[in-house]
């Protein structure tokens, strides 16, 4: 009876030890789930609020592709034909007069017969000639003699752009100053004026104006005032 009791009592305890254990594991899951509860919820608000603001940011980039629109400014293609010097503009001649003198004017020994060769494209009989002779074949042979380096400074102040309605002329005056470096050293800075006679041709691909020039004076000066 004794030995019965005891197994009784025995099985009692592991009984109530198992229902503890249970009890136990029961709050451990809740005290879990109360710990991420609240990262939980805020996923959940995350995706809830993700969910619209993806479709309306599908639905605006849907509105901006349909109603897109592309412009290509397209230069409009020169015709061909002929224009007459008082149908263009100042500007155009003033720009080509500048972009000549710059070409023989500023220059380096290694860059002087490229420059010269393409300032040569600009020139009308019977100038082209007179150019070939004296800028080509006598100036170009000096620069590379004695290394010149020439830096021609325009003063924009004392251009001025006559037009010749008789001849169907332009004729643009620049003038400033240029420096020359010889061999190394410095030759004292002197004025020089440009007077660049220009008209035209019937234009092309490389010349949409047709603007040529005929005729290029050079004169130089210490005193700039000599020159005006």
């Amino acid at each position: 009876m004794t030995k019965a009791r005891h197994a009784t009592s025995a099985a009692k305890q592991i009984v109530s030890e198992s229902k503890f254990r249970e009890a136990k594991s029961e709050n451990d899951t809740v005290k879990l789930w109360e710990n991420y509860r609240e990262q939980a919820l805020l996923w959940r608000a995350i995706a809830i609020f993700q969910m619209p603001a993806t479709f309306i940011a599908l639905s605006f980039a849907l509105v901006m592709y349909n109603n897109r629109s592309i412009e290509l400014d397209v230069p409009a293609k020169p015709l061909p034909g002929y224009y007459m010097a008082s149908e263009i503009s100042d500007e155009e001649f003033l720009g080509r007069a500048i972009e000549f003198v710059n070409l023989i004017a500023s220059y380096q020994p290694e860059t002087a017969k490229n420059q010269f060769k393409e300032a040569s494209k600009f020139l009308l009989e019977p100038m082209l000639t007179r150019f070939h002779k004296e800028m080509i074949m006598q100036e170009l042979e000096a620069i590379k003699n004695i290394r010149r380096t020439q830096i021609y400074f325009m003063d924009p102040t004392k251009t001025e752009i006559i037009r010749d309605h008789d001849n169907d002329q332009v004729i643009v005056t620049l003038v400033g100053t240029r420096k020359k470096i010889v061999a190394g050293e410095e030759v004292p800075t002197v004025s020089t004026l440009y007077r660049v006679t220009m008209t035209t041709i019937p234009r092309n691909k490389l010349n949409q104006y047709g603007i040529m020039i005929t005729n290029v004076e050079v004169t130089s000066s210490k005193n700039v005032n000599d020159l005006l």
